[in-house]
């Protein structure tokens, strides 16, 4: 076990951010209609404005854009006559989202959905929206609903979770972005070496979700690759251990652990892994108090607005390979998406907010503030070096969806038993089996 003075990366993930036609007649299943497009200061001439004043909630579990939201929401709501909104955000998203259907606090739009709410039909079909028009097909496709191949949101950008690391340190030692967890290993101690009062990794353990994302994209991504991602999702939403694999002796996940336990045992990892927070991850990386961090490129403008020089030194490459038979990966999928709830007595006003808020100036700014690329072929931005890396790495990576976990067991629940492990509780291969078994149950209570 790891001792308890001690403790303790991505694939790319391109997400998909959405921007949206400001059309206000719409079809009953979340599309578009055909009327000319309405600014929403012409809003009460449609039939949805001429009601009494209404209420939109406006459900968030974006953390770094809950500033940019603010702003905007403030601006609709003050040119808006009879729609106004009500932005809540919680970092615990998904979780707080179950909490609100199962007590009836429904939110009329949501930036997150789980693949159970979808089978419980809690989201509005949105495959024919009009929105779609503006956005790549691929896009479209990445985005559907793997049971019925239909779309219940829409993705305003792509983003990429990744390693971030920096350049800089890396042409200094002349270091090369590691392809397997060896190699990986041995830059974090060459770095250790030369640079004794940086972190050479930087993992922020206090808030659970920012280590408990990485297992979709680091010991997930073996099987993912030997599976398929379609095969892979099936077995996942169809809750096949056998093919998932999750408690193998020696498999990826053990490996994994093993794998961060050394790191942490030899101080290649932060000491103050269970209090750090994302937070003072971004300090670190951004400062160049560390020389890596597995993160989404969803940081990056954090990163830039604490320190804009560095732009001129953090680079993004693949994650390190589990095992040598499989890739370094990178995971990239649909970012910033928009769910419209099925039990929303305000559909229409929504989908008016939406357009409003899908305008290619609106997104513009979104998409700048977040960096990651639009979705939209309307929405043009410059979002630097950095992301130009990530293309870069993301040819010659394995390319991963989003991970597929049971309803209440996402990032926030692996990474609590991560925590644990760190506090001395598990051993690796106990971590292993403990972890199939809360997978297992999560499954079964769904």
């Amino acid at each position: 076990m790891i001792p308890m003075k001690k403790r303790i990366c991505a694939g790319i993930l391109a997400g998909t951010m959405l921007l949206g036609m400001t059309a206000c007649g719409q079809k009953e299943n979340g599309g578009t209609g055909t009327d000319a497009p309405k600014p929403v200061q012409e809003e009460k001439n449609s039939e949805a404005a001429k009601t009494e004043q209404v209420t939109i909630k406006f459900f968030n579990g974006n953390v770094e854009m809950v500033d940019w939201y603010n702003e905007a929401i403030d601006r609709f709501n003050a040119q808006s006559s009879n729609i106004k909104v009500e932005h809540e955000f919680q970092k615990e998203g998904t979780s707080a989202l179950q909490t609100k259907f199962a007590a009836g606090d429904i939110p009329d739009i949501t930036t997150m959905g789980t693949q159970q709410m979808i089978d419980a039909g809690k989201f509005v079909d949105l495959t024919d929206a009009q929105w779609w028009d503006r956005i790549d097909p691929s896009i479209k496709e990445i985005s559907a609903d793997v049971k019925t191949g239909k779309n219940f949101y829409i993705p305003t950008n792509t983003i990429i979770t990744a390693t971030i690391y920096n350049q800089k340190i890396f042409d200094e030692l002349n270091l090369q972005p590691a392809a397997t967890l060896d190699e990986f290993t041995e830059n974090l101690r060459a770095i250790k070496a030369a640079y004794p009062d940086k972190d050479p990794l930087y993992f922020s353990g206090k808030e659970a979700w920012t280590i408990g994302m990485l297992f979709g994209y680091l010991p997930d991504a073996v099987e993912r690759q030997r599976l398929g991602e379609l095969e892979y999702s099936r077995a996942a939403l169809e809750g096949d251990i056998s093919k998932l694999k999750f408690s193998e002796a020696g498999g990826p996940l053990e490996t994994y652990i093993t794998w961060l336990g050394s790191l942490w045992e030899e101080g290649l990892i932060n000491s103050n892994v269970l209090t750090a927070t994302y937070d003072d991850a971004i300090n670190a990386i951004a400062k160049g108090d560390a020389a890596v961090i597995f993160q989404g490129m969803f940081t990056i403008g954090n990163i830039l607005s604490i320190n804009p020089e560095a732009e001129k030194e953090l680079r993004v490459c693949a994650f390190p390979a589990v095992t040598d038979d499989v890739k370094p990966a990178l995971n990239q999928g649909p970012d910033s998406t928009y769910y419209i709830t099925a039990d929303s007595p305000h559909q229409e006003e929504a989908k008016i907010f939406l357009d409003w808020l899908f305008e290619a100036e609106n997104q513009a700014s979104f998409t700048t503030t977040r960096n990651a690329p639009s979705a939209f072929s309307d929405v043009t931005s410059d979002i630097g070096p950095i992301y130009n890396s990530a293309v870069e790495a993301a040819k010659t990576a394995a390319i991963i969806g989003p991970a597929r976990e049971p309803a209440g067991f996402g990032g926030d629940a692996t990474g609590v038993m991560l925590q644990e492990f760190f506090a001395g509780q598990y051993t690796p291969a106990e971590f292993a089996k403990a972890y199939e078994e809360a997978w297992k149950a999560a499954f079964d209570a769904q």
